[in-house]
Parts: C-alpha cells; structure tokens; sequence
C-alpha cells in the first residue's frame, strides 16, 4: 500500500501535469492557433473531453486492477501488449526530452544567460536521478505538499497585476472565424493529453470507488487552471502579436506575463521567483514521466528491482536530449511532434483499446453465463 495513491494524492499528481505544461507555455500554442477565440476553443473541447472521460470512467468499472497495458494484452495478446507498450515508451521519452530543452530555455534566459547548457543540464538531471531512484512514494509526497503552491503560482498570473488588463483583447469571442475556433482550433485538443493518466490509474490507487471522484476532480481543476493562464496570456497581449512577443523577447510568453505581476517595490523581478518555484513542478513532473517508462518497462519484462532501470533510462535521455537539440527546434519538437502524437494516442489508440477490451470482456462474461446455464 506504500506506493498507492490516495484521492489528494492521485489529484496532485494530475494537476501537476497540466501546471507544467502552463509552465513550458503550451497555452501559448493555443493562442497562436485560435487567437481571442481560445477560451471559447477550450470550452469547447473540454465538453468534448469530458465526453471521453465519462466513457473512461464507466468503461473502468469493469477493470478494477487493470490499466490500459493489461487491457491491450486482453484485447490482442502480448503482441499488442508489447507494441502499446513501445507506443507509450516513445511518448513519453519525447514529452521528457521537450520539457528538459523547454526548462533548460526558460533557466537560462532567467538565471544563467551565459552558461553552458550541458553544464546547467547535468545539474538538472543528477536532481532528476536521485529523485527516480528513491521510486515513487517520495514523488507522490513532494507533489502532494508543493501542489497548492504550484496551483497558486498559477493563479497569480491572472490576479497579479489586473489594473492593466484590456478586456478588448478578448474580443472577437470567437476569434479569427467559427472555422478556426471550432474547425482547425480542434488541434488544441492536445491540451487535454493529462487525460492519459486515467488510462492507468485504478491499479495505483488505494480504493477503487475513488477513481470517479479523482477523474472528475482533477479534470475541472485543471480545465479551470487552463483557463486562468490563457486568459492571462490574452489580457495582458493582443492574440495576434502574442506569438511575435516571444520571439522578440527570447523568452516564453508565461515569463513575459510573470514580469508584469507586482508583489511589491523590493521584489522587480518576479519572473525569477516564479522560476525557482515552478522547478520543483517540472522537477516533479519529469521525474512523473520517467517513473511511467520505467512502469511499462517494468510490466513488459518483469524486473526485480525496477529503480535500477533509472540510472539507464535518464543516460539515454540525457543522449536524447543532446541529439534532439542540434537538429530541431523545441517548438517544432512540441507543436508538432508532441501535439499530434498525444491526439493520437490519448483519443485514439488508447480510447480504442479501452473500448473493444470492454466489448470483448463482455462478450466472454456472455459465454460464461451461457455455460453455467
């Protein structure tokens, strides 16, 4: 019972997710996409998701101590069990990769401008390491205790400095056009990929009439969160220039937001406090992300001692990041890549599986009866 997650637990845990990505400014993409339409977008696509989540939630009583792994070996075998398996491994080493050279850009632009990134980024990852290695029960623990800070810091975007907001910059609602809110803004679905999550959650939780109560909890908080940073991100700068900012800038448009916010006369540079703080959430939320591939790795090949699949797993993350870095760009790596990658498997692939593992569980249940009787 150590390592399985209580209600608030599995909620942090969650959260967490959505607060990092907030951090590595993916609401800036949705802005780009959809303009001052964005919160109408969300809106929009949180029905939609909440649809999905609905089927998640009554689909998994009937898995109780399964998670989407097992239910692709019921649904077609350890050959399926093995490619969805390397389909989520894969995912989640370029969600690792893209939020380490996202981090290490924010870093350096606040702290170390003049440093060598191989340098800042081994400090990062010897941190990451020793978290990994001492296994998930200290990870679920830290994001439990650090969450309201993190929910907090995210909040402060939108309440910072709202004397200064432009409540014009909302206008047009539905932004450039209906096409583009509702037609192609549908690629910010991938703001939802924190939805993955449910797909292995009741084996890691400690009462299983919980998993209700931490789906829904967990998705309107982070729908609210989402809303809270993009309406800051529109309140502060007109959507059509919000793009173009953060290329001037050289930096992200979260920090540009968190430069704006006013704590008091002797604390001018708040985007440094934010960072330091929001660390500890990507800190949390990467070790999060090895810990689920050393999990599937796990499940595949049965290892005794799973935390020594650490010290491996993050050295060829570490070459990953190194490669990646001189032959793409991070916001290549997750506009595309990344964004399209996680629609796919988060309401595809996954919803799929989950889908005929319930239909075929049914129909043998059907069986059974017909053989008792």
């Amino acid at each position: 019972m150590k390592n399985k997650l209580n209600i608030f637990e599995a909620i942090s845990i969650i959260i967490i997710i959505t607060v990092a990505q907030i951090i590595l400014d993916f609401p800036e993409y949705l802005v780009d996409l959809t303009g001052s339409g964005t919160i109408v977008n969300i809106l929009f696509l949180a029905i939609i998701s909440l649809i999905f989540c609905i089927i998640i939630s009554k689909i998994f009583k009937n898995f109780s101590n399964h998670d989407i792994i097992d239910i692709s070996e019921i649904v077609g075998g350890n050959f399926l069990k093995f490619i969805i398996s390397i389909i989520f491994i894969v995912f989640l080493f370029i969600t690792v990769v893209s939020a380490i050279l996202n981090f290490l850009y924010l870093i350096r632009n606040v702290y170390f401008p003049n440093s060598n990134s191989l340098f800042i980024l081994s400090i990062f990852m010897v941190a990451i390491l020793f978290t990994c290695l001492k296994g998930f029960y200290p990870l679920k623990k830290s994001s439990s205790l650090f969450i309201g800070i993190f929910i907090l810091s995210i909040i402060c975007l939108f309440f910072g400095d709202n004397g200064n907001f432009n409540s014009n910059n909302l206008i047009p609602i539905f932004g450039f056009n209906y096409k583009t809110t509702f037609g192609l803004g549908f690629a910010n679905i991938f703001i939802f990929n924190f939805i993955l999550i449910y797909f292995f959650l009741m084996p890691l939780i400690s009462k299983k009439n919980d998993y209700k109560k931490i789906l829904f909890s967990s998705f309107g908080i982070n729908i609210v969160l989402l809303l809270i940073s993009i309406a800051s991100i529109l309140l502060y700068y007109p959507a059509p220039i919000t793009h173009s900012l953060s290329k001037i800038n050289t930096m992200s448009t979260i920090l540009l937001v968190t430069r704006r916010i006013q704590i008091s006369s002797f604390l001018s540079q708040t985007d440094s406090i934010f960072v330091f703080i929001w660390s500890f959430a990507i800190l949390n939320y990467i070790s999060f992300l090895i810990n689920g591939i050393i999990y599937i790795l796990n499940k595949l090949f049965k290892y005794e001692n799973k935390e020594r699949l650490s010290l491996p797993v993050i050295s060829i993350i570490l070459g990953c990041v190194i490669f990646v870095s001189r032959i793409i760009t991070v916001e290549f790596l997750e506009n595309i890549i990344f964004k399209y990658y996680s629609i796919i498997l988060t309401f595809g692939i996954s919803f799929i599986i989950l889908v005929i593992g319930y239909f075929k569980n049914k129909m043998k249940g059907s069986k059974n009866e017909k053989i008792t009787k």
